[in-house]
């Protein structure tokens, strides 16, 4: 069972060693089974005979050339991520043309059933080599407005953390090139990817998102950005969308079409996430009352709040409370 983590200059350390690291667990798991899995052989390949990190560390590889085209290598091609946070910077990377070797190559395996995954950034070699067009994925999240602009006809749902599709899977942000890795073991064997996630103490059901930073998002669109800085700071009052639009020079439909394009979600739905946000940090830091708590981010009614946070976070108040931050 063949894997090529396919790298170039300013791979991501943490995304590559997450990757390295789990098959390297499933690997000295196996035995524990009573019908252990055949060995995975990772092999880390490049256009070149090594990388530099992003860290700025010189990672030996197998050159492109020296892998055969056809025949049965690899059984799984991952690309991770690159240690690069602004999308433009990004988009650049990715489609220069030293680059070009790498996305022919995904493009081959894909086209010859080689199942192909990414994670983070590395999702965006994918959608260049043009392999996920007409399919579900997912990415960083404050990549996916720039993603969603560049790769329309992929259907981009940064919320989730993995998206798995029979010929491709993609995960979100660096901690989810484990469960990209742990995805891809369950493949061959359920059993092990159990135990595997067991030792990496990795949660069930995890989503991306629960960590979106709706100002983040906002930032990429003029208008977004005032729109969500003109909902912050009406946070507790009752507003309606066609009013902050007025204030803000603009109808309601261009708004609409501008959160839409690119966000994937209405204006009504940025501010649900921006009240959620503010509510999630006084709920887990402070003692105050479901019904003031719900006040002070504008809902009149407390169970507007309780829904939002079952329906966004899938968990009751009493259990969202009961969950502070870990660190």
């Amino acid at each position: 069972m063949d894997v090529a983590v396919l790298v170039t200059d300013g791979v991501a350390d943490l995304g590559l060693a997450a990757v390295l690291e789990t098959f390297t667990l499933a690997n000295a798991l196996r035995d524990t089974l009573e019908t252990p899995p055949p060995a995975w052989e990772v092999r880390t390949v490049s256009p070149g005979t090594s990388v530099r990190s992003g860290n700025g560390y010189t990672i030996p590889t197998v050159p492109l050339a020296d892998l055969p085209d056809t025949g049965a290598f690899p059984a799984e091609l991952i690309v991770p991520a690159l240690h690069v946070l602004d999308a433009s910077e990004l988009v650049a990377r990715i489609s220069a043309d030293e680059n070009k070797p790498i996305l022919d190559r995904i493009s081959s395996d894909h086209s010859r059933s080689v199942h192909v995954a990414g994670a983070c950034a590395g999702t965006f070699f994918l959608a260049e080599a043009g392999v996920l067009d007409g399919l579900s994925a997912t990415t960083s999240w404050w990549l996916g407005p720039a993603f969603r602009k560049r790769y329309p006809a992929v259907a981009l749902d940064e919320g989730l953390t993995l998206c798995r599709t029979p010929t491709v899977t993609t995960a979100g942000a660096y901690l989810s090139h484990v469960d990209l890795a742990v995805s891809l073991v369950y493949k061959v064997s359920p059993a092990l990817a159990e135990k595997a996630a067991r030792y990496l103490v990795l949660g069930r059901g995890r989503a991306q998102a629960g960590h979106i930073v709706p100002e983040v998002m906002a930032l990429g669109n003029p208008l977004i950005a005032d729109f969500e800085r003109w909902v912050r700071g009406h946070l507790g009052e009752q507003f309606r969308i066609a009013g902050a639009a007025h204030e803000l020079g603009v109808t309601e439909r261009s708004l609409q079409r501008a959160t839409q394009s690119e966000l994937g979600m209405s204006p009504r739905d940025l501010v649900h996430d921006i009240r959620l946000e503010h509510a999630a940090l006084l709920l887990r830091t402070t003692t105050l009352p479901l019904e003031a708590v719900a006040a002070r981010v504008g809902y009149l009614n407390a169970g507007t709040l309780r829904n939002l946070v079952r329906r966004r976070r899938s968990m009751s108040i009493a259990e969202f409370r009961a969950t502070p931050f870990v660190w």
